[in-house]
């Protein structure tokens, strides 16, 4: 199958930035703190609405009619009981995998937050900790989840395959090379609340990293059959990753995703803020990227989207916002035909300006800015 997907983003895993209007009344950045702030009967009426109205099996007919064939599904670590200030959320895991059987959709379950985050960012739901790897609790804790999962999972026949974990960001990693080498710091740019208990932070290193998803796939195949993928994050790193996972002589049925950002180009400097630059850099350097993971295993692009950075856009006449857009679009899905497909960032926000509709999948289509149907 050729993957024509959707991220389900913001539904189970909340980022601020999607649904602002989850945080009023908070100062809260990140999914622990707004339920560390919002009291008990506020937080879960809050989320309850939330949940219940966002994804619901009308988007999985929309899906299904723009020829949509999957969709991965980020969850949390408190997936399947509450933990601490969170809330679990395994009933609309559940009723994803019936509305994805309702409609042919395919579902891919991506372990997208840790008990004391991978990553620092908002995508974690904890900004500016790192402390998980040094924890063994913790990561026992995610590979129960990941066993759980494939547990409770692995037999529909909606299920495309688990995600051991999103975006993990080892120290000594590509991103984190290049990130220093420009002045980017990911701690600076989502700072922690608790600047005490940052002090703590632990960085973990790729072979850390390697021995989990070593660990990982031996827990999620003890249920997971071997018709379904068991996929994993290539951190921001293609080569080692699909190098890497190739050289795993016991593993069957895996799965390399790589996500692939202009916005990170823009952040790093590596190509100029204009239309024809990105459309080179992605023309080279997405092509390059998956079609050398594909070389060694299959790959797809797990995280995509038109959000760029080119000066002035915003006050563009919708003809040539559509055509920068559209010309943005086209490079991307032809450099993924490289590989097994995409699942593009993401479904839908909930924002009022129209500078982040490129987020939004459905706003991209109504806005022709990408095709109609897959």
């Amino acid at each position: 199958m050729k993957i024509r997907g959707v991220n389900l983003g913001n539904w189970l895993v909340l980022e601020k930035w999607m649904s602002p209007e989850l945080y009023n009344d908070t100062t809260a950045e990140d999914e622990t703190y707004l339920c560390l702030q919002l009291s008990e009967n506020e937080k879960r009426a809050r989320l309850k609405a939330h949940r219940d109205h966002y994804i619901t099996s009308r988007d999985f007919a929309y899906l299904a009619e723009k020829g949509i064939n999957a969709v991965r599904l980020p969850v949390p670590f408190f997936v399947f009981e509450d933990v601490g200030p969170y809330v679990h959320c395994s009933e609309y895991v559940d009723k994803a995998m019936k509305w994805a059987n309702q409609y042919g959709i395919q579902v891919l379950l991506d372990l997208h937050t840790v008990p004391g985050s991978q990553n620092g960012s908002d995508n974690a739901g904890l900004c500016g900790i790192v402390q998980w790897a040094n924890h063994p609790e913790r990561v026992e804790m995610a590979l129960n989840v990941l066993e759980r999962l494939a547990l409770r999972y692995g037999q529909d026949p909606a299920l495309m395959g688990i995600e051991v974990l999103n975006e993990p960001m080892p120290c000594d990693g590509a991103l984190a090379h290049i990130m220093s080498e420009v002045g980017i710091n990911i701690m600076s740019r989502y700072p922690a609340v608790d600047k005490e208990a940052a002090k703590l932070n632990t960085p973990y290193d790729n072979a850390w990293l390697e021995n989990f998803y070593r660990m990982a796939y031996g827990r999620i195949r003890k249920y997971l059959p071997v018709t379904k993928a068991v996929v994993f994050d290539d951190a921001f790193d293609v080569h080692h990753y699909a190098d890497w996972l190739a050289a795993q002589e016991d593993f069957e049925n895996v799965m390399l995703d790589t996500h692939q950002y202009i916005m990170l180009a823009d952040w790093m400097h590596l190509c100029e803020p204009q239309v024809d630059e990105y459309v080179r850099y992605v023309t080279e350097h997405f092509t390059e990227e998956v079609s050398y993971g594909q070389s060694k295993v299959p790959t797809f692009c797990g995280e995509w989207c038109l959000f760029n950075a080119q000066p002035g856009l915003r006050d563009e006449s919708v003809a040539e916002r559509r055509r920068v857009y559209s010309a943005l679009a086209e490079a991307q899905l032809k450099a993924f035909e490289h590989c097994d497909g995409w699942f593009y960032w993401c479904y839908k926000t909930h924002l009022d300006d129209p500078d982040w509709d490129c987020w939004d999948i459905g706003k991209c289509i109504s806005n022709q800015w990408m095709p109609d149907r897959y």
